[in-house]
């Protein structure tokens, strides 16, 4: 969105031009004006010839990284570049991974993963789709994303990429705008396509052993029991009626893993023709992603809608690679292709493969659903033709006001996997799943109801949360609306949204509680289920929320929010789990004897006074607190107690009339030694004992991150809990080993080991926003630091600070830039391939 220069932008130029643009890029005790600019050469053109890009760069405090630039391939260019210093070996794992050459310097890997990786990215052609979708981007957006590129290719010909990469031979020297699109590609699959990797690679007819498909980063199907087992998150957009200040505030709260290419990285962009914005993005993705401007301030939450759905393919007996549609028997097609492996004596064999697609897309070989005679599986994806991923959220960066932001959702409508929760300058609130969805008829959906309700393989899939149709009739067929963004996709006016002026939010469930006083209803439920039972963290989001609006809560004597008060509510560590069940568990344990569990006898005294005394946080200091979370885990979270299918934890299940209070009550005792809590509270102590946990022992002596080897005690809960602060381990897979080994695990569903809890997911870039007269005021976390580069000063430092609780400010005003005691500058300048 192209504008005139702001006031703002003319006034930052001149100060830049007054300061000489000099100073070097470095850690936190270089000054501005110590060195001079750093050039750098982004391709093989002429050194003697005027660079085609130049960008400034300013380093505050913990390294957030503020580029200024005069055109759109410079901003891009200093962007990249930055990054590069940072993290830039993340990014160059990731160009080797969709240029398909994993096994080229990796070897097959373990299972083959590697070479399933290899595979399947030739079967979804990342490449040519980039190479032939490029040039339908913007002309400026092309030229953000060429510049990023470069700015890569300057750093690492500079020798100053982030990590432990430098010199290694699989790291790409030069990467073009194709390697760059064709990893946004693969992140706008991340929620679809990508969990099926191992899954594609893998996919042979029957006929001989199926291979088996490797550990990948998350299970086959990222969900836990309907609802997204990883990438979640919070958010709330805060209008004028509950905001002190009577304008918009925002609450940032990404959930995602602490290591590997999902982590974010943080930046202020200052370009051409007025465009200004700070957040945070995907590591190698051109501006933000999370983030505000002068005039609107935004964050995601990942979608509890489908952007997949797969199809069972009904082949004749013998014929695994044929399968009917309409009553027509069809060919599948197929294609051979081959990678080369690096053996085990240094030499490069060449592997090949025969891959298998039908019309609805690739063949997939998910275990345990394996493709034999009995079962075949194909698959569609809602963003196996989006293209425009970049193109949204730089249009996102540039909308000054909520009707330009709610205007490039609708036109361009290039959202892959994520809700948008924003609020504007003016004070309003707005919240949107506009995320890429499958667009099913009412005679599809009606028959998948049916299929599903008489169990089989459909009701198998749709227990986690997938929706699996019938590929041989038409009538399953994603329906083609002119007015959509894509082929098969629910319209951009048709997708869940609601505007208010008190507050939107999410945290994961569908669109239906945006709002409690104003559900949303009627939507697709592809885009998630309506009146369903919502997640405890759903809730307790809801809860603190509706507490505000009647002026109680978190809000202050004027019942109304300010900065310091949502600062407060965004780290205030209780859960949903505590409120609704801590009293009468104390109430069921209190003055129990010893109980017996597993053929042990267990005393519970101890135990049950620690839950009795705790403060009832999730705090470094809170004591029972471990206790609390060995109890409320031991009913684990893969069954269906948070949904209160069953009732064994609840005693009152869920009412659709009040979603936010139900399920609650703690469920009776079956009889006097049949007690399903007293049996959990005894497996807790039992848990912990193996552990060497003392009862008593505070939250933050046990559960920790180990950042660069040194551990970091840690606040916050895991997702039994019901913690906005969710704060867990996950089975996280890094291809740069970089993921430190946890101990011996006790309990899976809890994280717990011989060695406490140890963290590596959850809350990652917080941030709370307010706007004033004088313009945004953010304050800010980003929980696993800025970079990853050894002795740069930026790798724990903010992991401590959120240690703390202690927040920073997230420097907007140009003022506050240069007040900055950290403050470093530095130019750098390069060339675009040829």
């Amino acid at each position: 969105m192209r504008r005139s220069p702001s006031p703002l932008s003319l006034l930052i130029w001149s100060s830049l031009l007054a300061l000489g643009c000099g100073g070097g890029g470095g850690g936190e005790d270089d000054e501005v004006g110590e060195s001079g600019s750093t050039e750098a050469e982004g391709g093989d053109s002429d050194t003697g010839s005027e660079a085609d890009y130049q960008a400034t760069i300013r380093r505050t405090s913990h390294g957030v990284a503020h580029i200024y630039a005069e055109d759109w391939g410079s901003l891009g260019f200093g962007q990249g570049y930055a990054f590069t210093e940072d993290k830039g070996c993340i990014l160059a794992d990731q160009i080797v991974k969709v240029r398909s050459q994993r096994s080229r310097y990796f070897g097959q890997g373990d299972n083959s993963a590697n070479l399933y990786s290899d595979l399947a990215f030739l079967h979804l052609d990342v490449r040519g789709f980039a190479e032939a979708n490029f040039s339908r981007l913007q002309p400026w957006v092309q030229e953000v994303t060429r510049g990023y590129a470069a700015g890569y290719n300057a750093a690492v010909a500079a020798g100053t990429i982030g990590g432990e990469c430098d010199g290694a031979d699989w790291v790409p020297a030069q990467i073009d705008e194709y390697d760059l699109f064709s990893y946004h590609y693969n992140l706008a699959l991340l929620a679809s396509s990508w969990q099926f990797i191992a899954a594609i690679g893998s996919a042979t007819p029957p006929g001989g052993a199926p291979p088996s498909p490797p550990p990948e980063h998350a299970p086959p199907f990222t969900t836990i029991n309907g609802h997204r087992g990883v990438l979640g998150s919070n958010g709330w957009g805060v209008g004028s009626e509950l905001s002190a200040g009577g304008k918009g505030m925002l609450f940032a709260n990404p959930h995602f893993p602490w290591h590997g290419e999902f982590q974010l990285w943080e930046s202020h962009l200052v370009g051409p023709e007025g465009f200004e914005v700070y957040g945070v993005g995907l590591l190698g993705v051109p501006g933000v992603l999370i983030g505000f401007n002068e005039g609107m301030a935004w964050t995601h939450t990942v979608s509890d809608g489908h952007r997949l759905t797969l199809y069972e393919m009904d082949c004749p007996p013998g014929e695994p690679t044929k399968y009917y549609y309409d009553g027509e028997l069809l060919d599948m097609e197929s294609q051979t292709y081959e990678v080369e492996v690096l053996q085990g004596d240094g030499t490069l064999a060449p592997v090949s493969r025969t891959l298998w697609r039908t019309i609805h897309g690739p063949m997939i070989n998910v275990e345990p659903f394996y493709w034999t005679e009995a079962l075949a599986l194909s698959y569609r994806d809602a963003n196996i033709e989006n293209f425009r991923l970049i193109e949204q959220f730089m249009g996102m960066n540039g909308a000054k006001t909520l009707e330009d932001f709610q205007q490039v959702h609708a036109e361009v409508n290039g959202v892959p996997w994520v809700n948008t929760v924003a609020t504007s300058a003016d004070g309003r609130a707005w919240y949107m799943d506009s995320a890429a969805t499958p667009n099913l008829s009412p005679e599809a959906i009606a028959a998948w109801y049916e299929r599903r309700d008489m169990g089989g393989f459909t009701k198998a899939f749709a227990d986690e949360d997938v929706w699996l149709l019938e590929g041989n009739t038409s009538r399953d067929t994603w329906v083609d609306d002119p007015s959509a963004a894509r082929a098969g996709l629910v319209p951009a006016a048709d997708q869940p949204q609601l505007e208010r002026t008190d507050f939107v939010f999410n945290a994961n469930d569908s669109h239906w509680l945006s709002n409690p006083k104003s559900p949303l209803e009627g939507y697709s439920p592809l885009h998630g289920f309506e009146a369903t039972p919502r997640q405890l963290r759903t809730r307790l989001n809801a809860q603190m929320l509706l507490d505000i609006d009647a002026g109680g809560g978190f809000a202050g004597a004027d019942g109304k929010l300010d900065l310091d008060e949502l600062e407060t509510a965004a780290l205030a560590n209780q859960g949903m789990a505590e409120i609704l069940l801590r009293e009468a568990l104390v109430m069921r344990c209190t003055g129990v004897g010893p109980w017996e569990v597993d053929g042990e006898s267990v005393e519970l005294g101890e135990a049950c006074a620690v839950i009795e005394a705790w403060d009832g946080l999730l705090d470094l200091d809170s004591v029972g607190a471990v206790v609390w979370r060995e109890w409320i885990s031991d009913y684990g979270y893969l069954n269906t107690y948070t949904l209160s299918d069953n009732g064994a934890l609840y005693a009152e299940l869920f009412d659709p009339a009040d979603p936010v209070g139900t399920p609650s009550g703690l469920a009776p005792a079956s009889g006097p030694d049949d007690d399903r809590a007293l049996d959990a509270l005894a497996r807790a102590v039992l848990r912990l004992q193996e552990a060497g946990v003392a009862l008593d022992a505070p939250l933050g002596s046990v559960q920790f991150a180990r950042r660069f080897g040194q551990d970091i005690p840690m606040h916050g809960g895991i997702r039994n809990e019901g913690m906005t602060n969710m704060i867990v381990n996950e089975e996280l897979r890094s291809d740069l080993g970089e993921i430190p080994q946890q101990s011996a695990l006790i309990h899976e569903e809890s994280g717990l080991t011989d060695e406490g809890y140890l963290v590596n997911y959850g809350s990652s870039f917080m941030m709370v926003l307010e706007y004033t007269d004088e313009g945004p005021e953010a304050r800010a976390i980003l929980s696993y630091s800025q970079s990853a580069e050894a002795g740069s000063g930026w790798t724990t430092d903010q992991t401590e600070m959120f240690s703390n609780k202690q927040w920073r400010p997230a420097l907007w005003h140009e003022a506050d830039i240069l007040a900055d005691p950290n403050l470093s500058e530095y130019s750098v300048e390069g060339n675009a391939q040829q």
